[in-house]
């Protein structure tokens, strides 16, 4: 095929393109005149040689003689609008027929167009414009189409998976809550002490599960809002993986697994970044490792050093069990939002499927990555590494105590005589706490609401060592109660006690003058924490 009388030119990528078919060379030299400025221009002579050149350069406008040797304009469109590869191309006709059913003819055969013979620069240059407008528009509208139809199909799915989501958690709250309220029924008919002991072991544990789904919930809240942040302290990082598998093992001991655990003795003693996170990671891994690897099954904890750079640590953890291991093409799909490996997992072993995805999130913080090596049948290999600062503190075992200590100082009568008012407007709330504290001996004075606690603490202002203060109350809410406390010039801590524990929750008390935050429920070492840190 030959192409005319463009040898030698440099066709350049960005031009749109434009095939002139025409068996005189003066038509073809003159449109190659006015379009060859702004467009591409190819050319042949017959109608053979357009439609290859057509299939082979897919122009995005088409100019048409009609009246030809062998296969005129007609013949020519007929084989371009039958064939898929150029069925969309915009053919405008050129002819110097003046006869208006010729023109009829051509647009019945799919001609866009007509360019009378002799040309007209300036119309020439509009119509070819016009089709090409046309054909980006198009095109434009078809990209929109797919878009609109890729984002329908996501919706369906992610409409899907939260559906999914939603019976998996309906089912993850109801069973405990039916645990909590049988057991209650049982603990109250039963007479004897081991019994009613029993029932109340059963409602702890159907209590931490629940209040497990609940924190799971409340991160995804955080991760969906980007508002989960870390809070880095000092901690021992061997320390807290034994507390991690302290707090597991009895699920190990019940399926006869074996676990091993290997700490890289590279790793700084102490380090800063967030214990409570890091050890949600590791929980998270550890907990799915023991629920997929069958009785009598192994599973391995390894941390190592993988660099340190200016005081900065990369440690690599890794959980490695024995269990049913992962398909490769579910291995992506467990990290992402509301779903789990199998839509059955959920129902053979439990759990919401939020785990992972909130352990990705915590890594991702912790400018670390999280990845899964894995076979089906053969295990499944649960790596991550995280950044954190190597601790300036002296690597003794003297240099930091454990919790228990804490607690068993406060117990050891520290707090009695010490002197706290409580604002809760829930009774129920103000009986737990009580109860709790009532071997420390500290003396508790309750109010009901904001306003009460304001005028007890102002009446006589060196009375209370400490105030928890609910945030949520009627008559004066904790806000402004403590606001006003500060107001009369009252030094003594205040401390938020309230189920709102997202960060601006916390940074709102903080804003009112309050010293500190516990979340509810409350965490009796916390409490305990707390008034050891203010009052001893």
């Amino acid at each position: 095929m030959r192409i005319s009388p463009l040898r030698g030119k440099v066709m350049e990528k960005n031009k749109k393109s434009v095939l002139v078919v025409d068996d005189e060379n003066s038509n073809i030299m003159a449109l190659t005149h006015i379009l060859g400025q702004k467009y591409n221009v190819y050319a042949v002579k017959n109608g053979l040689s357009a439609i290859d050149a057509a299939k082979k350069y897919l122009p995005d406008v088409i100019l048409l003689d009609i009246v030809m040797p062998e296969m005129d304009g007609y013949a020519v469109i007929t084989a371009l609008k039958n064939s898929k590869e150029t069925q969309s191309i915009p053919v405008i006709f050129i002819t110097g027929l003046s006869n208006p059913d010729d023109e009829e003819k051509g647009l019945a055969l799919g001609a866009a167009d007509y360019i009378p013979k002799p040309f007209s620069p300036a119309i020439v240059k509009l119509r070819v414009h016009n089709q090409i407008k046309m054909l980006e528009a198009l095109h434009e509208l078809e990209d929109r189409e797919k878009m609109l139809e890729a984002a329908l199909e996501q919706a369906a799915a992610a409409s899907k998976a939260k559906g999914e989501f939603l019976s998996t958690m309906s089912h993850e709250m109801r069973t405990p809550m039916n645990a909590i309220i049988g057991m209650t029924a049982i603990g109250k008919k039963a007479e004897a002490i081991n019994q009613k002991n029993q029932a109340l072991n059963k409602i702890g544990d159907a209590s931490s599960h629940l209040l497990g789904v609940i924190n799971d919930v409340l991160d995804m809240a955080k991760i969906e809002a980007n508002k989960m942040e870390l809070a880095p302290t000092e901690y021992h990082f061997e320390r807290m993986l034994e507390k991690m598998t302290t707090v597991i093992s009895f699920r190990i001991d019940e399926k006869q697994q074996q676990l091993t655990v290997n700490v890289d003795g590279n790793i700084p003693r102490f380090i800063v970044g967030d214990e409570q996170r890091l050890a949600q990671v590791v929980t998270n891994l550890m907990s799915n490792a023991v629920k997929f690897t069958p009785p009598n099954g192994t599973i391995k904890l390894n941390a190592s050093l993988v660099g340190e750079t200016d005081d900065v640590c990369e440690l690599r953890i890794e959980v490695i069990d024995s269990g049913i291991g992962i398909s490769p093409e579910k291995q992506a799909k467990i990290f992402q939002a509301f779903e789990q490996a199998e839509s059955g997992t959920s129902r053979e072993y439990g759990g919401t499927g939020l785990g992972l995805v909130i352990s990705k999130r915590i890594v991702e913080l912790m400018e670390g990555k999280i990845w899964v090596e894995s076979e089906l049948g053969k295990g499944a290999n649960f790596i991550f590494t995280v950044k954190a600062r190597r601790s300036q503190r002296c690597d003794s075992d003297d240099a930091i105590h454990s919790q228990s200590e804490k607690t068993g100082a406060i117990m050891d009568g520290k707090l009695d005589g010490k002197r706290m008012l409580l604002a809760e407007d829930v009774e129920i709330n103000r009986e737990i706490l009580v109860a709790l504290l009532e071997d420390t001996k500290i003396i508790i004075d309750c109010a009901e609401n904001g306003k009460d606690a304001l005028e007890m603490a102002t009446a006589n202002a060196d009375k209370y060592d400490i105030v928890f203060m609910d945030v949520q109350m009627p008559r004066m809410d904790g806000h402004e109660a403590a606001r006003q406390m500060r107001n009369a010039g009252m030094k003594l801590p205040i401390i938020a006690m309230t189920a709102n524990v997202f960060k601006e929750d916390i940074d709102a008390c903080l804003a009112a003058g309050m010293d500190g935050h516990l979340g509810k429920p409350l965490d009796i070492d916390k409490v305990l924490e707390t008034l050891h840190k203010y009052l001893c």
